[in-house]
């Protein structure tokens, strides 16, 4: 991963939750590069942020002023990732990792509309769109998983964005 001595320095902006922000903790983390995490008050500190909305993540340059401020966890994920060798540099390996962390998002999706449903006839059809949609997902990492063969991760044999971002799935899931 990355040399600290040559790297910039980063804040992450976000909630004192797992939530979104847990993935782009675990990529910094995994780069070896350091950062901090950052609580703002909520939510007085919505209109300083882009688009008012949470994680931001604050890239310092390595004389540690302000350099590059991204908002949205995918689009920081990604960033992340490819900037610290967790995405393969072939784009269509890439994008096979990236297509799997947008499929875990539908899985939230439908588990969130379940969650929030008020009816309890809504409720069942959402429950049941849940369920197929999760039971596919699973079904296709069992697959992915054993194509890899024994090496214990999604794709190739060392740590991915993708073990990272299915991780925190489970996760935030449990």
């Amino acid at each position: 991963m990355a040399s600290a001595t040559n790297t910039p320095s980063y804040i992450l902006r976000y909630f004192d939750a797992i939530g979104l922000g847990e993935s782009i903790k675990l990529l910094l983390t995994a780069a070896n590069i350091e950062w901090t995490d950052e609580h703002p008050e909520w939510p007085q500190e919505k209109p300083n942020q882009p688009f008012g909305r949470l994680p931001v993540l604050i890239e310092k340059s390595t004389d540690g002023s302000p350099d590059f401020v991204i908002c949205e966890s995918g689009n920081i994920e990604r960033y992340l990732a490819r900037t610290y060798g967790l995405l393969p540099a072939d784009l269509r390996k890439a994008a096979l990792q990236e297509q799997l962390r947008d499929q875990m998002m539908d899985v939230v999706i439908a588990f969130s509309g379940y969650s929030r449903s008020i009816s309890e006839e809504d409720k069942k059809a959402k429950k049941e769109a849940f369920e197929e949609i999760f039971e596919k997902f699973i079904a296709l990492l069992t697959k992915i998983l054993q194509d890899n063969g024994s090496t214990g991760r999604l794709f190739g044999d060392s740590l991915s964005y993708a073990d990272i971002s299915i991780y925190t799935f489970f996760k935030n899931l449990v």
